[in-house]
């Protein structure tokens, strides 16, 4: 049976679109993805195929979990990334994951021509290459200004910059918990049911349950900075087994990150 107890109803009410447990749910519907790229590329877009938090693996063995991973109907492959850290939005990993892409996209004996056009979109709640400028689309360019078509792009936004303008309330409503307070009726709706509706409790409330068992480590620290804003959960990483079960165990109580952090790695 389904776990609906109140601690877990509690937590999703401050959840945002941008959060990552949140955005996996949220995102999981073409209408939502085909918003957020009309949005940003200011266009029509239409989606034949998405994946949602897909793991992928280079021939090193390295992964990567991209968050939204979608094909247009014209053969494009956009990537959004929606990140809270400066270190999870670094430029490098914006050349990493288009370098992914590429690989997965290649075929034996298949023309460079045919490699499709590739963007790489980061969202992010900081900042990152401190332009102040709410989005920053990167391409290369030659030494005569002329632009060097590779057909890769990077496209990164700083979503403190909310503003009137479709692009501002987006980022507006992607960092909203209250769905009235958001502009777009799609996002909206979305946010409302699974938070508020039976049936989406349910689902954020078994997806709750899950990842308790599981100790996902990205999630978990996800859900270790709501409850702990601010705080640095790196030592998360190093943590044993037991001291990963205590987590769990604890991580919907009542108590101060000190008492938290104290009770995880020197209580026995």
């Amino acid at each position: 049976m389904i776990k609906m107890n109140q601690e877990y109803l509690e937590f999703v009410k401050t959840l945002r679109p941008i959060d990552d447990i949140f955005m996996k749910v949220i995102f999981n519907d073409p209408r939502c993805i085909e918003l957020l790229f009309n949005i940003i590329f200011e266009e029509d877009i239409s989606i034949t195929e998405w994946h949602i938090q897909d793991e992928y693996r280079n021939l090193h063995g390295r992964t990567v979990i991209m968050d939204i991973v979608a094909s247009t109907e014209n053969g494009n492959i956009i990537d959004v990334e929606m990140e809270r850290s400066l270190k999870n939005a670094s430029p490098l990993r914006a050349r990493f994951h288009a370098s992914i892409l590429d690989s997965s996209l290649s075929y034996v004996n298949e023309k460079w021509e045919k490699l499709p056009e590739i963007y790489v979109i980061f969202i992010c709640e900081k900042d990152v290459l401190e332009t102040n400028r709410l989005k920053n689309h990167i391409q290369r360019y030659g030494e005569d200004g002329e632009s060097f078509e590779d057909k890769v792009h990077i496209i990164d936004m700083n979503a403190t910059k909310e503003g009137e303008t479709p692009l501002g309330k987006l980022m507006h409503d992607l960092r909203c918990e209250n769905h009235e307070d958001m502009y777009d009726e799609v996002l909206k709706e979305r946010v409302r049911y699974f938070k508020q509706e039976k049936g989406g409790k349910k689902i954020m409330c078994d997806m709750m349950e899950k990842l308790e068992k599981r100790g996902e480590m990205k999630s978990l620290i996800q859900i270790l900075l709501k409850k702990f804003p601010g705080m640095n959960f790196e030592w998360v990483k190093e943590c044993n087994e037991q001291q990963i079960e205590k987590i769990q165990d604890h991580i919907l109580m009542n108590m101060s990150y000190e008492e938290f952090y104290k009770l995880v790695l020197h209580d026995k």
